[in-house]
Order: C-alpha cells, then sequence, then structure tokens
C-alpha cells in the first residue's frame, strides 16, 4: 500500500538516511539498521525477538548465595548474546522483496558513562575549572569506501558485536542492568579480551575508567539526553540526496509528557523535606527536553532561510563578482583567520563535538590541552589567545583553507537547489547527476577535513606535550597542513562518484598508516588545495552547462556562476574564490549547514481509524486516557512490558498502527493529493480514482463508502482517514491472528514468550471482532491485576527475592560481610513472607494458617509468644493486602475485615482462657507439624514455580516438612523460642529454593537464535 501511496503523491522513494536513538530507541535504531544496510528482513522475526527478548524471567540473575548481584537483569550474558545471536539468525533469512542497500547512513546511539570523565571548563582569564561529563554516544557511519557496516567475513561479525552491544549499553537502565563495560583504549586490546572494541565507534574513545583496563562503564542514554532529537539535526548536513527531496525528522514518542497536576500544600502524604527532595531529584534527571530540540530544529530552520538569501549579496555578472571581491581580499584573512581559529579552539576543547559529524573514525582521548590544563604553568587560554592574534595568518588566501573549498562546494549546492525551485522546469536526469556528482566532491571535501582535523590533533598534541604552549601557536597547524599533503592520494581521473570515494576511503588509509615526519621534512603549504579547486572549477562548469538557464532565469543570484560556467578558461575558478572573499566569513563552517527539515511525531495520543474502530466513537476522552487504553507496557516506567508477551505484542501492534497514522499523514499532503486529484469536491469520483491506485482497491472503496455516511462534507482528511484505514486494516489482519492465539484464556494466558508460529488467519468478521476484542482487553489491564496470574506473579516474586540482596553492601571487609550475613538471615521474615502477602494473599493467608497449626502443636498451645508473633503479623498483612484487592468489588471486600477480626478475637481467647492443642503422643505430634509445614510449603512454592514442576516441588515441601518434623523429635511439647526457630527453618528452606533454583525452562524455539 505504502508504494502505491508514494506514486500517487508523486514520490519516486523513500531513503531512511539517519537514526537516532536510545534506550529501546537504540535497540529499534540498530535492527532497522541492519534492515537498510544488510537486509535483514525486518517484520514478524523483529517482533518475535521483542516477544522474546523482552521476558523478565528469562532476563533475571539468578541468585548466588552471600553474593550480591550486580544488577537484577542480565545484559552481557543473556541481553547481549539473545541479540546478537538473533541477528545472525535474522540475517540469515532472505531480504525482504524490493530491498536495496542504502547507500549512506547514520547510526546514532546516546549512552551515559556510569563514571564521568574529566573536562575542563576553560575561562577567558584564569586557570581552567575542572568539571565532569558524562554524555556519550556511538555513531555508526555507512558510505560507499568508508563504513562501518563491513559486507562480509571476520569484519562484519566484528561489526555485529558492537551494533548488539551498543544497543544492550544504551538500553542498560542503572540496577535493572548492569553498565556496559566497552573497550575505548588508545591501544588494541589484547587477543581474547571479554569485550567489545569501540574504539572509532564511541565518543570516549581514548578516555577508559581509572583500573578498568581500558573499558569505560556506561548505562542508559536516556538518563541524560532521553530524546536525542538534536544528535539527528547534526547528522542530517552532510547525508546526499541526488534529487529535491522534502527531509522529514520523525520523532517516536510513545507516551507523550503529561502536565504535572500541582499538590495542594496541605497535602500530608509525606514530609514536606521528602517531597522537595523527590522534586529536586525529579528536575535533575530530567536533564534534556523535547523543548531543546525544537530550538535546535528551529535554529536549523533559520539557519537554512539564512543561507537562501546569502546568495542575493552576490553581484549579477561575473565580471562585478570578480571586482568585488578583489576589492574584499584585503579584508579577508582577518575575517575568515578568525572564523578558522575560533573552529581550531573548538577542536583543541572538544575534538568530538567537532569531529563527530564527520566521516572518519572517531580520533582517540585525551585532549591535546590535558598537559596545559593540569600544569601550574601558562593555560590554555593563553594558546587560545595566541591564536587568535595569529588567526589571519591561518587564510592568508580564499584558497588557503579546505574550509574555503567545502563553501565553494556549498555554493554549488545551493545553486542547483535555486535552479530546482526557480521557474525553469528542472530535468530530473540532469539535477541528479549534478547531485551525485556535487555530494561525491562535498563527501571527498569532508573527509578531506576530518583527516586534518584528526592531523592537527596530534600535532598540537605532540606540541603541548611538554604542559607548555609552543612559541609559534600556529606551527602546528601548519604543520598539519604539510603532513596532509603527504597524505593525499592521486586525484581521481574522472569525475564520477565512485573515484571520489575510493580517493576518500584511500586518504582515510593513509591516515591510518602515517608516521611521524620531521618538520623539515614536510613540504611547502602555501597552496596545499590548488588542484581541487580546479576541479571543483570543472565541476561547476559542468553544472552550469548542464542546467542550460532559460532566459527566465536572467534575474537569480547565480547569473554570474551561469556566465563563468559558459566560458571554458579559469573564470569560474575565478567566481568560486571571489564568492568565497564575499560569502566565507559569513558561514563559519559550511559542512555543519543543516537543510530545512519538517518535524513530526508518532505518538499512541494519535487518533486515527484503528482508534476508533477499537474503541468506539465513544473513546476516551482525553490524550491520556488514549495513551492508557492503548498501552499497557508503559506502566511502572515503560518496565511493565516486561512482564506479560501479550502486553508486548499489544504496544507492538499499536506501534505500527500509529506509525501507519503519522506516515500517510508526511506522505499524502493537502498539496500532493491537489497535484494528483485536482479537487476534492466530487467524493465519489474521488473515492474510484484513488481506489484504482490502491493494491486493494475494492477494501478502499468499501471504507471510504463507509466514511461518506459518517462524514457527508469531503476533504483531504477523509482521503488520509481512508487510506490510514486501508494500512491499518493490512496491519490488523497480519497482529489480530497472534493476539488471539495468545489471549485464549484472557489476562491468564500468554504471559511467557511462546515459540515463534504462524498463527491461524482469522475465518471471518466474527473472530475479527473477538479478536479485535481481546486486543483491546489487553490495553485496560493494569499491573495489580497482572501479578495474581501465575507467570507474572512467580516473575514479580522472584525479582522481590533479588532485590533484597541487591541493596546489600557488597564489600569484602568484616563490616558488610557481617551486614550481608545478617540481613540474610532477615530475609525469609521481611522480605518473603511479606512479597507474598502482597502477591498472593488467599493463598498465603493458608499457608500461615497451617503454620499456625502446627507451631501450635509445637508449643502445646493455640497462642504462645515469641512463635505466633510473626504469623500474626504475616496474617494481617495478608488481609490488608487482600482488602485492597477486594475494594470496590461488592460486599467481598468485607471478608479480610471480618477475618481480621476473628484472627484478633481467636487469639484473644486463646490467651485469656490458655487453650492447649488436643493431646498428642511424640510420632502423632511430629507426624501432625511436619504434615502442616510440608502443606504450606506447597502453598508458598507454588506461587513462585511453575506451574508443571510438581515433582521438584513435593520433594522440597516434603524435606521442609521433615525438618520441621525432626525439630519436634522427641519432644512433646517445646518452648516457643524452639517453635519459633523451626518456623525459621522452614521459611528459610523455601526461600532458598525459590531464590535459587530457576524455573523451568522453554522448550527450545525455531527461528532467529
Amino acid at each position: 500500500m505504502y508504494r502505491s501511496l508514494l506514486e500517487t503523491c508523486g514520490y519516486e522513494d523513500v531513503d531512511i538516511d539517519v537514526l537516532a536513538g536510545t534506550s529501546a530507541g537504540g535497540l529499534n535504531g540498530v535492527l532497522l539498521g541492519c534492515h537498510l544496510v544488510y537486509g535483514m528482513p525486518f517484520g514478524s522475526g523483529v517482533r518475535d525477538l521483542w516477544l522474546r527478548l523482552g521476558d523478565l524471567e528469562g532476563l533475571l540473575r539468578p541468585s548466588r548465595p552471600c553474593h550480591p548481584p550486580i544488577s537484577l537483569l542480565q545484559g552481557n550474558e543473556v541481553f547481549y548474546r539473545e541479540l546478537r545471536r538473533a541477528l545472525d539468525g535474522l540475517l540469515a533469512k532472505p531480504s525482504d522483496p524490493g530491498w536495496k542497500r542504502a547507500e549512506s547512513l547514520r547510526l546514532i546511539l546516546t549512552a551515559t558513562r556510569l563514571w564521568p570523565r574529566r573536562d575542563w571548563v576553560r575561562p577567558t582569564l584564569g586557570q581552567p575549572l575542572l568539571a565532569g561529563r558524562s554524555q556519550a554516544y556511538f555513531r555508526f557511519r555507512h558510505r560507499l569506501g568508508l563504513t562501518d557496516f563491513p559486507a562480509e567475513g571476520p569484519a562484519r561479525s566484528l561489526a555485529l558485536d558492537r551494533l548488539a552491544y551498543a544497543a544492550r549499553t544504551s538500553s542498560s537502565f542503572p540496577a535493572a542492568f548492569e553498565p556496559g563495560r566497552v573497550y575505548v583504549g588508545g591501544e588494541p586490546p589484547p587477543p581474547g579480551a571479554p569485550y567489545v572494541d569501540m574504539r572509532g565507534i564511541s565518543s570516549e574513545t581514548g578516555y577508559p575508567d581509572e583500573n578498568l583496563e581500558g573499558c569505560a562503564e556506561m548505562v542508559d542514554g536516556g538518563l541524560l539526553d532521553n530524546i536525542p532529537v538534536a544528535w539527528a539535526v547534526r547528522a542530517i548536513a552532510g547525508t546526499p540526496v541526488t534529487r529535491r527531496v522534502d527531509r522529514w525528522l520523525l520523532f517516536l514518542q510513545p507516551v507523550p509528557p503529561s502536565p504535572l497536576t500541582p499538590k495542594p500544600e496541605s497535602s500530608h502524604r509525606v514530609t514536606r523535606l521528602v517531597r522537595l527532595a523527590a522534586k529536586s531529584l525529579a528536575v535533575k534527571f530530567g536533564f534534556e527536553s523535547l523543548r531543546d530540540d525544537a530550538l535546535e530544529l528551529r535554529a536549523a530552520a533559520t539557519a537554512a532561510q539564512g543561507r537562501e538569501a546569502l546568495a542575493g549579496a552576490l553581484p549579477k555578472t561575473l565580471k562585478a563578482l570578480i571586482a568585488a571581491g578583489a576589492e574584499q581580499l584585503a579584508f579577508y584573512p582577518a575575517a575568515v583567520g578568525l572564523a578558522e581559529a575560533g573552529r581550531l579552539v573548538r577542536l583543541l576543547e572538544d575534538p568530538t563535538e567537532v569531529t563527530g559529524p564527520d566521516s572518519l573514525p572517531m580520533p582517540s582521548g585525551p585532549s591535546p590541552l590535558k598537559p596545559l590544563d593540569e600544569s601550574a604553568g601558562p593555560s590554555s587560554a593563553q594558546l587560545f589567545a595566541a591564536i587568535r592574534q595569529a588567526s589571519a595568518g591561518l587564510t592568508p588566501t580564499p584558497r588557503s583553507s579546505p574550509l574555503g573549498l567545502a563553501r565553494a562546494v556549498r555554493l554549488l549546492m545551493d545553486w542547483v537547489r535555486a535552479h530546482e525551485a526557480g521557474p525553469a522546469p528542472p530535468a530530473p536526469v540532469a539535477t541528479a547527476e549534478c547531485r551525485q556528482r556535487l555530494y561525491a566532491c562535498r563527501f571527498a571535501v569532508a573527509t578531506l577535513i576530518a583527516a586534518r582535523d584528526r592531523l592537527l590533533l596530534r600535532c598540537y598534541a605532540k606540541a603541548l606535550a611538554q604542559g607548555a604552549p609552543p612559541t609559534d601557536a600556529t606551527a602546528p597547524y601548519r604543520q598539519a597542513t604539510g603532513r596532509l599533503m603527504t597524505l593525499c592520494p592521486p586525484l581521481p581521473g574522472g569525475e564520477d562518484a565512485a573515484g571520489w570515494h575510493d580517493w576518500s576511503a584511500r586518504l582515510a588509509q593513509a591516515l591510518d598508516e602515517s608516521e611521524e615526519l620531521p618538520a623539515d621534512c614536510l613540504p611547502d603549504s602555501s597552496q596545499p588545495y590548488e588542484e581541487l579547486w580546479q576541479r571543483v572549477g570543472a565541476l561547476g562548469r559542468y553544472i552550469g552547462t548542464t542546467l542550460s538557464p532559460a532566459a527566465s532565469c536572467q534575474d537569480t543570484p547565480y547569473q554570474a556562476l551561469y556566465e563563468a560556467a559558459r566560458k571554458t578558461g579559469p573564470e569560474m575558478v575565478k567566481a568560486l574564490t571571489a564568492a568565497e572573499t564575499l560569502l566565507g566569513p559569513l558561514r563559519p563552517d559550511p559542512l555543519l549547514e543543516a537543510p530545512h527539515i519538517d518535524f513530526h511525531t508518532v505518538s499512541a495520543a494519535n487518533s486515527s481509524w484503528a482508534t476508533r474502530t477499537v474503541f468506539g466513537a465513544d473513546g476516551p476522552g482525553t490524550q491520556e486516557d488514549l495513551v492508557k487504553a492503548k498501552l499497557s507496557g508503559n506502566q511502572l516506567s515503560n518496565f511493565a512490558a516486561f512482564l506479560s508477551a501479550r502486553w508486548r505484542l499489544g504496544d507492538w501492534t499499536w506501534g505500527r498502527l500509529d506509525a501507519a497514522a503519522s506516515l500517510v499523514s508526511v506522505v499524502a499532503t493537502d498539496e500532493r493529493l491537489a497535484d494528483t486529484f485536482g479537487s476534492a469536491a466530487d467524493a465519489t469520483t474521488l473515492g474510484v480514482q484513488i481506489a484504482a491506485r490502491m493494491p486493494e482497491g475494492s477494501r478502499f472503496l468499501t471504507l471510504w463508502e463507509e466514511n461518506l455516511e459518517e462524514q457527508p462534507h469531503p476533504d483531504w482528511d477523509r482521503v488520509r482517514y481512508v487510506l490510514t484505514a486501508l494500512r491499518q486494516k493490512e496491519i490488523l489482519d497480519e497482529e489480530l491472528p497472534m493476539i488471539a492465539a495468545l489471549h485464549t484464556k484472557g489476562i491468564r494466558s500468554g504471559n511467557r514468550p511462546v515459540p515463534p508460529s504462524d498463527p491461524v488467519p482469522l475465518r471471518d468478521e466474527d473472530a475479527f471482532g473477538k479478536a479485535l476484542a481481546a486486543f483491546r482487553e489487553i490495553g485496560t489491564e493494569r499491573v495489580t491485576d497482572l501479578v495474581r496470574v501465575r507467570d507474572p506473579r512467580r516473575a514479580a516474586l522472584r525479582v522481590g527475592l533479588l532485590v533484597w540482596p541487591a541493596v546489600q553492601p557488597s564489600g569484602e571487609t568484616v563490616g558488610p560481610r557481617l551486614s550481608r550475613c545478617l540481613l540474610g538471615m532477615l530475609k525469609p521474615l521481611v522480605c518473603l513472607m511479606p512479597l507474598l502477602s502482597f502477591l498472593a494473599p488467599p493463598p498465603t493467608l493458608t499457608a500461615v494458617a497451617l503454620m499456625w497449626i502446627g507451631a501450635a502443636f509445637s508449643t502445646g498451645r493455640w497462642s504462645s509468644l515469641p512463635v505466633h508473633i510473626p504469623l500474626c503479623v504475616f496474617a494481617m498483612a495478608g488481609l490488608g493486602a487482600w482488602t485492597l484487592r477486594l475494594r470496590g468489588r461488592g460486599a467481598r471486600w468485607l471478608l479480610p475485615p471480618t477475618f481480621l477480626a476473628l484472627l484478633l478475637a481467636f487469639i484473644a481467647l486463646a490467651n485469656t482462657c490458655d487453650l492447649h492443642t488436643p493431646e498428642l503422643n511424640t510420632f502423632g505430634r511430629s507426624l501432625l507439624i511436619g504434615a502442616a509445614y510440608a502443606l504450606a510449603a506447597v502453598l508458598v512454592l507454588q506461587i513462585g514455580w511453575d506451574r508443571g514442576a510438581w515433582f521438584p516441588l513435593t520433594a522440597v515441601a516434603v524435606i521442609a516438612g521433615v525438618l520441621a518434623g525432626a525439630g519436634q523429635w522427641g519432644h512433646n511439647r517445646l518452648g516457643g523460642w524452639w517453635a519459633a526457630l523451626i518456623l525459621y527453618l522452614v521459611l528459610l528452606w523455601i526461600t532458598a529454593m525459590i531464590s535459587w533454583i530457576p524455573p523451568r525452562q522453554r522448550e527450545p524455539q525455531a527461528g532467529p537464535e
């Protein structure tokens, strides 16, 4: 359907060239990147991976006695390894029909350093101030010749390791997953090292943590930058396009933020101090907001408008342009040199900020300024002042810097865009060829600048190694230019794009293999880029003669370039040089100039045909209610989806449905629909015309007629609504059979992952309606309901038991060891039983009753201290949880208070009248006590184990009964403390078995592993 829609709206193709994400968005970015570059199928296999990989129990870390876990979930052992295995399995499958390898892609995943690396704030005057930096990112680039996505062999396997581990690291929410430990040291890791080499991929290359053998620990990127729109904006600047395009930035935010409701000042739920502390933490961790990224987009749009206006400053004739350039030539060195010096200072201060968007691997740290920052001598401020003072010597002529070349290429790009937007109709083939050559040339120039930036870092690092600025602050700058001249390979013979890509790859290889040269061996760098200027001039002549302006183009701002293109001499180079003299000071960094970008948000708050179909005309009234009705996994700070495969499937399906509505809105705009169909006045004719262009025309007409009955007034919104309905109907046909298969028993089924399968398609409209009802029910489920079900309840219990040792001290001295021992001994009393009371009140109350009987026969009294005190507390906790669960369900909520009243009355009666248990012989008493505790163990263990694990459950329960009976053996009546010890030993045994014995392993699964 999408292909037909694109053709209908006049689009030839859709290219995804920038992906930026964090946390789960980073994982999705890796999967989509593998589809774009490697052809990995992006369909049901990715869905099945999400259903399987997001299982809480499958990720849960095993409990080890006396060893506090480093996290609750296993990031390396399960998440990373399962994801890596799944990538191999999915890549082994055939590519989707019509797939073509992406020519350009930039994948950015944000992360957060667990231990901030040292950085400095460098004031204009005085010594630098030490600061910390925690923001980090992984950048994967793909262009012909320079790629982090090698096509085959061991290199591809290593690339997949990096992609999978970057996704695992970006998703490592603190405490849930252990930090991702990536290798970022300056030297290659030793052979067989147990970590992934991220040098050149990570922004932290060269900045390892201390005492971690060249590694750095990173966690979820969403802690500091949970909305990485700005990264995408910066990456868009250099992405190539061979035709006129509409650039859209689609931002996926499933749950939009809701305004906070101010609490009344008289609220007494917690103390004001605690509320203020919690609010302060919320402000601190809400560091990044969408508003900041909106400002970034607005700045990019403003800059794009300003660049369009710059061309108006060019004189109209070639002669006037050259003359104006000659007049301004004397001011050029100072004006552009100052901008060059400013960029050099930014490069030295923050290398990754300048080099991050370029085409070469990340340069290795630390910053060349580190010796200056750590010394007590002259500071970096003096070096910067010296560089700025000598800035006029950095660019003595318009052709002395590669940035001038980049500005010339950018001017040629603006020329082509202006021709495409002008009154003369452009020739698509001609403009596509011009753009292809331009972007290949731009890529070569950008690679040249990137190589010079690395050489600048190396030369200044050598010059500043002794902790003092060099006598000549610009000498390393000239040395870097000289070294760059020695590394540059011969220019390609032709003008085709492949030649420039090959040249860029050879330059990058020469940079990696370069050796240090003495300064006196470097060539003269007075005119280092003259040959490249001549090639850019030849490219300008080709563009001018190819575009062939009509008479109506006489008044364009680029008329002087048209005039220069008609000549065969050096006029084009002179024209570009003059333009550089005039415009160079106004475009300090042309490589970061982003084009105009349109912005759209994909959100669960958006309404569409699917929303109306699932919830009816009287569906949720507010956006917040709509999001809650759609999604289940957004509960518990978006961690609830780990509890149920049905919830993950429901969220996946709504994600597809909402994305379909957004994509139709982006493609089928009013302008494009009007260009294709003219007018929307005749709704019947319009529906027939659109149906003729769709692959399922009859279904479209049916939906169109249904909509006409509801909304008789035609407009383009109707067209988008029905087109969205058509696509969403296709999605529901694909996903509802799986939803129906998992929801056979409602909330009690489909929570554990199931092997990938092809469910039977829905037979008729009745089956479709039942599946739709199941889909709606999934969205209404809440965590408090789900944890009553066996599988999620067991997972919640195991998580709770693992939290207890996770919060204990982890040191190896006497104090932490003693603390762990004491807290471990308290686990059955203060962790296990409260959890059971909250998760499963009725079975827990029954188990407590059986333990009460066992303790009573052990002491010979129905109420005795101290053994019955904890049992009474457990019973009250269970009754309280049961009351909360039954609240609002009629008279049934009165049952727990009634039982509580009876319990208190029984205890009072037993203590007042000193009630004793019936007399039994020693064997009978031990047998009864053992049976009571064994039955209680069965009730408790079935909460924390699989339904089918009856044999080990019975064995563990029998052992619990034997322990209790053995403690009583040989005694008729025991004291309360000895009975309390028997109760404690049984609870300790049950706790250990639930914690240490994992649930039954799932059956081997077909599909990608």
